[in-house]
């Protein structure tokens, strides 16, 4: 910034002066210096033809031109300064007293005219400062004005502009809607032609006169009605109707948007949903994500579940842990050959009562045929005899992996201590205790905890024989009676077996878990003679199994296999 710009505290203000007169020229520029609004940088130049050839080069803030130039005079100097400097303002430097001249410059385009022989500054800087805010002004206004008319045209609801008597404009997307042919069809029509005697008309008048009438806030009035096409087809149409002015009269700006495809759905929707909200049978949808979206309320009775509950959740939720990957894959595979599957499905309800579903099923897919839902309809299939059977299984057998539970363990065990005292036979009690299975519960999650344990109660069953026992008395803890043994190695040799299997890699859910087990051994009778007794002598020696390294077995109390 120079000197003198920062001592007025203004910017520069770029002027082109085009003067063939030396001595205006000079006046001008002498104006300029002393006016104290400003800083002006002056360009001069003498023809129309060096002003045009600045034009591609230079950017100016205003243009100041006489009109009579050796190259061009009145007119058509107007119109082409006006050409070459659209985007600034003009103005015009006429002769003394021709201010007919000036006006007629002016309607042009100009922004102002000045007569020459004026030689107060603050006129010339008046005049320079008003023609460069009206320049400005005119510009917003136009590129409002265009970006306004632009949004209408491309705009995909109908928008027609209405008096009382006349539709007075209307956008190609009314040309479209309304079924009509061209402009010409809607424009100059009466708008009861389109909208019928009824509300629609009343909004057109009733409300641009009462509200523009009184110069108060215009606000949009919106209803839905039926409306009917040029060929005599009808539409559902949802019409915003404004309050405007044109021409000074009161006037409407009438929106009209095609809702019939949205009122179809919304109706069958509905339908839907009163069949979904209403149904005995449970219902479950998720996306193509396999993340539950909806559920009704029979299945908040047959789950448990409310919907908040599982709302985004994978309905792995219900799981039982009964069934396998396998039997997950054929269902899977079943259900996108044939777009459904129906059968039997063992579930969890959230109190973790497993109970069997009847379930169908179904794929719901876009035209392209990408899966969009997965919609599941089942019901509780369980009728009074088979709950009466689940009450007495639960009673005796774990619900998980199905083997016996402490209960069903002790009045086995106590069977066969009987047995074994009746006839001077041996049996042996083995305590279990998975190594590393909390890690992977908390790794993984409770439900690959659970396919885990029941992988583990499979392993453990193929160990011993069918006369065996094997119970979870809970978490990852299970017991292993062995009766009519020949001899204590067989317990020996029980144990060592299920060390090694316990130990081997776990493949579920594409996950590979290793795990292992650690084992006490409690022999009839140099245990103890009880059931409460040998199962406390295991679970000492399982500990003692543990402090030693895990992964191995320890026998209770100072025994001599052989």
């Amino acid at each position: 910034m120079s000197g003198l710009e920062a001592e007025r505290g203004s910017k520069i203000l770029r002027v082109l002066l085009v003067e063939d007169n030396p001595g205006d020229a000079r006046l001008v520029r002498l104006l300029l210096t002393e006016a104290k609004g400003h800083v002006y940088d002056v360009t001069v130049v003498s023809t129309l033809k060096e002003a045009q050839a600045l034009s591609g080069d230079k950017v100016f803030d205003i243009v100041l031109t006489d009109l009579g130039l050796p190259d061009s005079r009145g007119s058509a100097t107007v119109d082409a300064m006006l050409m070459a400097w659209p985007d600034c303002p003009v103005v015009v430097l006429t002769g003394l007293d021709d201010h007919e001249t000036g006006i007629s410059a002016v309607q042009r385009g100009c922004q102002d005219y000045l007569v020459k022989g004026f030689d107060d500054p603050q006129i010339l800087e008046r005049t320079i400062r008003y023609a460069i805010e009206r320049s400005v002004s005119a510009r917003e206004l136009r590129e409002s004005e265009e970006r306004f008319r632009t949004l209408v045209e491309v705009s995909p609801d109908a928008i027609l502009l209405c008096t009382e008597h006349v539709v007075v404009f209307a956008n190609p997307s009314a040309i479209a809607a309304f079924g009509a042919v061209r402009r010409q069809d809607l424009q100059g029509m009466p708008p009861t032609r389109l909208f019928g005697e009824g509300a629609i008309r009343q909004l057109i008048a009733v409300l641009s006169e009462r509200k523009l009438g009184r110069g108060e806030e215009p606000k949009a009035e919106r209803v839905e009605c039926l409306l009917r096409r040029f060929d005599g087809s009808q539409f559902e149409a949802e019409v915003t109707v404004a309050p405007v002015l044109h021409l000074g009269r009161p006037a409407a700006e009438v929106i009209v948007r095609d809702i019939t495809e949205r009122k179809q759905v919304e109706r069958q929707t509905r339908l839907a949903a009163a069949v979904f909200e209403t149904t005995d049978e449970a219902m479950m949808v998720t996306d193509a994500n396999h993340l539950i979206v909806a559920v009704n309320p029979a299945f908040e009775r047959v789950t448990g579940y409310q919907s908040k509950d599982v709302l985004g959740r994978n309905p792995h939720v219900l799981a039982s842990g009964r069934h396998d990957l396998g039997f997950y894959q054929n269902m899977w595979s079943d259900l996108l050959a044939c777009g459904h599957w129906h059968g039997e499905v063992w579930n969890r309800r959230k109190d973790g009562e497993v109970y069997v579903q009847r379930a169908t099923f179904s794929l719901i897919r876009d035209a392209d045929g990408h899966v969009l839902n997965h919609v599941g309809v089942f019901s509780d299939v369980t009728d009074e005899k088979e709950e009466a059977e689940r009450i007495r299984y639960r009673a005796s057998f774990d619900a998980l992996t199905g083997l016996p539970n402490r209960s069903l363990l002790h009045d086995r065990l106590q069977q066969a201590l009987a047995k074994a005292s009746r006839d001077g036979g041996r049996l042996a009690v083995l305590f279990l205790d998975l190594d590393g299975f909390k890690p992977v519960n908390d790794t993984y999650g409770h439900l690959l905890g659970d396919q885990l344990l029941v992988a583990v109660a499979e392993r453990l069953t193929h160990c011993v024989r069918e006369s065996d026992t094997v119970a979870r008395i809970g978490g990852d803890e299970f017991v292993i009676v062995i009766a009519d043994m020949t001899s204590p190695i067989d317990a020996v040799v029980v144990a060592q077996k299920l060390v090694e299997t316990l130990g081997s890699l776990f493949e579920i859910n594409d996950h590979q878990l290793l795990i292992g087990t650690s084992i006490g051994i409690a022999l009839y009778p140099e245990s103890g003679a009880t059931a409460e007794a040998l199962i406390g002598s295991a679970d000492q020696a399982m500990y003692s199994a543990k402090a030693k390294g895990k992964g191995r077995y320890v026998v209770a109390g100072d025994v001599i296999l052989a």
